[in-house]
This record gives structure tokens, sequence and C-alpha cells, in this order.
């Protein structure tokens, strides 16, 4: 989708208001048209960079004109700079296909974050630009979760019932996790010694057990960025206002029924999106309104695979194992509150949080949060062939002419035609009875992680990644 038209070439620097994305603040944007640049502040709280790992900045560029046509800002190959404000020296990292840059601290630090960036816009992105266009800036945080083997699944009866992964003998029973020790690497699937291998009993909802994973699929052994939240209200409401009016209006659920009855907040007045709390995770969305999203911000869906590495880390399988990294959830204080929010309880802050103490957050090896306990999270599965067929291309920030992703290798949900399924269990009702996945499910559980199904639903989302390079 683009609105390139022959105009007379004209200095325009315009800004516009901060915007918001958990912890992140974008302020003080300026776009100038004929040096081609975008100047912005990039501010959030509790950043980190450890021995272990890092948190960043996914950032990225929009053109918007007065009708909400919009031209995705694509990066000049140089020339960005960054100067701290208050915080380390900053870093930034711009993939080979130039959608957007990663924005993270330069040097060991545990914090708040502020930084002056300055973008050089590709010249062939300031080519016949209309006259009344405006750049926003957006920005989600995310977390670099490093290259290196893992396993998947667990071999406790209990996770076996809920068809977790395993290492198979040469009869189909569980050896051990599975390994998984390169990105190239081809899994073969079923009973046989040595492959990967599942049970499904007489569910539909947990795959075909079959197969091979080919070597393009997304494994999560090598480097990826991970969203550190779900999909907020408040993010996906600025991704509505930032396309045109008629596609926003397919993608957003506000018109759910009883949706304000079932932790909705997304309003639209006045020609706006607005969440009542920017923080709240967006609830309601569908596969292809997420992929939607994904191909928007340049970002991708994250495999079954790639879930397990961002939770349980390269550390050994517990039984019974939770991604905060413990078999219960006794000392959890990360919960959704009679007021909907997902809130840390007892005045405690994420400043706070450290590897000895990441089971009171809820956060995972790599310090990404509510990976189980908000809401199911769609990731693609190697349970089907359509996701096998996956090969994690990115977004590229265009939509098609209907507002769909335009991605080939992504699965589509509109018709159920497979593909993706459900981790991470979710929270539905505040008196919502209990079970063995529900609203917190151990890391290898898969009861639905083949099941496609699902409309616009209460406790349905995902989040999304991104490959490093």
């Amino acid at each position: 989708m683009n609105f390139f038209k022959k105009t007379a070439c004209i200095v325009l620097l315009m800004a516009v208001g901060a915007l918001y994305a958990n912890d992140i603040k974008v302020s003080n944007v300026a776009f100038n048209k004929k040096k081609g640049t975008v100047n912005f502040e990039l501010y959030w709280e509790n950043g980190w960079k450890n021995s272990k790992n890092h948190d960043a900045a996914w950032a990225f560029v929009k053109l918007i004109d007065t009708k909400g046509n919009y031209v995705h800002g694509t990066l000049g190959n140089s020339s960005h700079t960054i100067t701290a404000i208050n915080g380390p020296e900053g870093d930034l990292s711009v993939p080979e296909d130039r959608v957007g840059v990663f924005v993270a601290p330069g040097a060991m630090h545990r914090g708040d974050v502020h930084w002056n960036v300055q973008l050089m816009l590709d010249a062939s992105v300031l080519k016949n630009l209309p006259e009344n266009v405006t750049a926003q800036v957006f920005a989600i945080e995310m977390v670099y979760v490093p290259k290196g083997s893992f396993y998947v699944g667990a071999t406790e009866k209990e996770a076996i019932d809920y068809a977790s992964f395993y290492e198979s003998d040469a009869s189909g029973n569980p050896v051990g996790p599975y390994h998984i020790t390169s990105e190239n690497q081809a899994i073969k699937v079923g009973p046989e010694e040595g492959n990967l291998y599942y049970q499904i009993g007489n569910s539909p909802y947990r795959g075909d057990h079959e197969g091979t994973v080919p070597s393009a699929f997304p494994k999560g052994h090598d480097a990826f960025y991970i969203m550190k939240y779900e999909t907020t209200q408040g993010l996906y409401c600025d991704f509505l206002n930032a396309i045109p009016a008629h596609l926003a209006s397919k993608l957003s659920p506000h018109e759910v029924e009883k949706y304000y009855e079932k932790k909705g907040g997304i309003r639209y007045n006045n020609d706006q999106y607005k969440a009542d709390t920017y923080n709240r995770p967006a609830n309601f969305i569908t596969w292809d309104d997420g992929a939607s999203f994904a191909d928007w911000a340049g970002l991708r869906p994250m495999t079954e695979l790639e879930f397990t590495k961002a939770a349980r880390g390269i550390a050994d399988p517990l039984v019974h194992e939770f991604p905060w990294g413990t078999d219960n959830t006794a000392a959890l204080k990360r919960k959704v509150a009679l007021t909907d929010e997902l809130i840390l309880e007892d005045g405690i802050s994420e400043a706070d949080l450290n590897d000895t103490n990441r089971q009171v957050y809820g956060a995972s090896y790599y310090w990404v949060m509510d990976l189980a306990g908000s809401l199911w999270e769609k990731c693609v599965t190697i349970g089907h062939p359509i996701g096998r067929n996956y090969q994690g291309t990115h977004g590229d920030g265009s939509l098609s002419e209907d507002g769909s992703a335009t991605n080939e290798d992504w699965p589509k949900g509109i018709n159920e035609e497979g593909g993706y399924g459900y981790r991470g269990g979710g929270y539905y009702y505040h008196d919502m009875k209990i079970s063995d996945f529900n609203p917190h499910s151990p890391t290898s559980y898969r009861p639905y992680g083949s099941w496609s199904g699902g409309p616009r639903s209460i406790a349905y989302s995902q989040r999304y990644v991104r490959t490093t390079q």
C-alpha cells in the first residue's frame, strides 16, 4: 500500500506527540524531508544489559497522510546516530531489510535508558511524497534471546498426556526431552529412535505427530528478539490509528458482543481508537488480526519451539516447569486484578527483577514476561503441514489492499486452514476453575498446540519476534 504521487519537493518538519508501549515512550519526533532524517527521543524503564542477554526497542517509522494512508519508512544504509541523554551509551542495529532498527544499551546496565536517535530514511521512500505527511515513530520493547542449544518438551506422565515433545526410542516411548542443537537441522517427527515425537491421544488439537520439520523452519537455536510483553490494547490502538480507517474497522475487536464485559478496553471515538488503559493485554485478537499487526510492524509470528526457548532458555527442564523456572505458582505476584489489569502485587517493581526472584514476577529465563497466566499465545506449530512450511520471513511494514499480511509462508487463520496453535494458558474470568493448564500452563504442555480454530476470544492473543543476523 502506498500513496506516492507527483509533488514538489519541499522541506517538511513535523512532530507528533509521545507514543507509549508498556514502559517505552517515544517523544519529540521531527521529520526533515529535505535531509531525509527522522529524529526522536526514546525512553524506557528497567532496561538492562548483562552477561546473559539484554532488552531493546524495535523502532520503525511510518509516513502517514491526512487520510490515514501510509508509506513504511525504510531506512538508509548508514548515517544513523544515537546520543545518550541518561543512562549508558546506546547501540543501533539495522537489519539487512532496513525495515526498522534495534536500539539497545551499548554497555552493561540496569535501570532506565534515555537517548536521542536520528535515523536516515532510504532515498526511494522520500520520492514523490505528498505534502501533508507526518512521520510517526513506533517502539516496542523486545528481549534478546541468544544463540544456543536447548531442550523442548518433558517426560513426566502429565506432560506426555498433554502432548509434550520428547525424544523417542524405537517404539515411540520417551527417552528424554528433545535437544535442539542447530538452527538448520531437519527434525524428523515419528515413533522411531532419535526422532522428536509426542502423543495426541484422542484430541484433534495436538497435531499430526508426523512429518519432517524442515531446516528453514525457525527453531529458536539462533538468536532472535521477542516482545517482552504480549501485544497491549494501547499498542494495538497505535496500529489501528496508523492505517486507513476502512482497514482498521475490520481489524478492531471493539464491536465483539459483550466486549467491554470481557476485559476489552479499545474504543472508537472521534475517528480515533483509544485504549482505556494502555498496558492491558490485547485480547480478542485473531491470528489474522495479529498477522496484520506483525507485518505492519516488521516482525513475524513465533514458533512453538521459539516459545520454549524464550521461556526455558538453555536450562535443563524441570518436572511441571513453568516459564519462571519453578514447578508451582506459590511465589507469583504477577496476576490479573479484579480491575482486569495485569499487575504486580504488593508494590513490587520490575526494577528489582533478577535471576533469583523471577518466579515472583512471572519472568522467563531471559526475563520475558507473561508467557503463562495471561492470554493464550498463538504460535506456528510443527503439528500441521502448513505450520511446518513456515520459513520465518519478516513483515515488510506494508499490508495488502484488504489489510491482511502479505507473507506467503505465514499460516492463514480466517478459514481455520491450520498451521498454528496455542501455548501458555489463558485467564478467562476472575472466578474461573483452575485446571492443569489454565490459566497457567507449564512450558512443555500442548493441549491446544496445533489447534488453529478459535474466533476472537476473551483469552486469545499473541506476541511476535524477529530473527537477528
